[in-house]
């Protein structure tokens, strides 16, 4: 199973499942945005405890690839 949630992007998955959940625990919504809400709450916390997402493997989108910096030599030697 080939991961394309990055580190970032998978911290903040769990924490806004864990926020909606809440709402959702607490009553905050009635009837059909509860169950939305659940169902994306569910979502984002699976894909961010798993590190893969269905949707951006449909759209071709990996965050796991971090840009690496341009080094030169200058930064090398230490000037």
């Amino acid at each position: 199973m080939i991961r394309n949630v990055g580190p970032a992007d998978r911290v903040v998955r769990i924490v806004v499942g864990i926020a909606l959940a809440g709402f959702v625990y607490l009553g905050f919504l009635d009837n059909i945005a509860a169950i939305v809400t659940g169902v994306v709450a569910a979502y984002l916390l699976i894909t961010g405890l798993l590190g893969r997402c269905i949707l951006y493997q449909l759209v071709d989108i990996d965050t796991t690839v971090q840009e690496q910096p341009y080094s030169t030599t200058d930064d090398r030697a230490g000037l």
